[in-house]
């Protein structure tokens, strides 16, 4: 494994292991709050706060912040391979003459055109399934998670929140696990097809 690829496929999977040390952090001070709840009927107003913060908010903030950074990871690896492809071709072509949907779409056009990498053309299933982790992470950084496209991930995954299934929560730790999957296959499969 290249060290890129392991840099980044390590940070990918942090956040999973950053889940898990801080549920168990949230189960543990809502079963304080709980207990406090039990003794007393006048809470005060920031126990309260606290109880619904960790009863209802602090799991789906946790999850979003974690994706937006993993995603974040997964872009910066395909940054860092298109930028060593430029380095290392004679193309004339520049990574910031590549026009596409987004600066993630130019990486990947730029390390299949110019670097020849297969892999990393666009009518792949994995690809496409990468594409709707993006619209998802789009949705919560630039709208809240409100969200006007159907997306077979938001149904695996049941993140509608609300009967109008317009706005998305990510409550389920198993959408994290599924995109550090997708995303390390995918920067795997490229890499390999990189250092051939």
């Amino acid at each position: 494994m290249d060290l890129t690829l392991s840099v980044y496929s390590s940070n990918i999977l942090s956040i999973l292991s950053i889940y898990k040390d801080s549920e168990n952090m949230r189960i543990e001070k809502s079963k304080e709050l709980e207990a406090k709840f039990k003794k007393t009927e006048n809470l005060s107003k920031q126990d309260f706060e606290n109880y619904s913060h960790y009863r209802t908010h602090f799991e789906w903030l946790l999850i979003h912040s974690l994706f937006v950074t993993g995603f974040s990871y997964f872009e910066n690896f395909m940054r860092s391979y298109a930028k060593q492809i430029e380095q290392n071709t004679d193309s004339k072509i520049r990574l910031n003459d590549i026009k596409g949907n987004g600066s993630l779409d130019c990486y990947r056009k730029y390390i299949n055109l110019i670097g020849e990498i297969e892999f990393a053309k666009s009518d792949l299933k994995i690809w496409k399934k990468i594409l709707e982790f993006k619209t998802i992470r789009n949705s919560i950084i630039h709208h809240y998670g409100t969200i006007d496209k159907k997306l077979d991930l938001i149904e695996k995954h049941n993140l509608y929140y609300g009967p109008s299934k317009k706005m998305i929560r990510i409550k389920n730790v198993d959408f994290l696990k599924d995109f550090c999957e997708s995303s390390i296959e995918y920067m795997t499969e490229i890499s390999n097809e990189v250092n051939k």
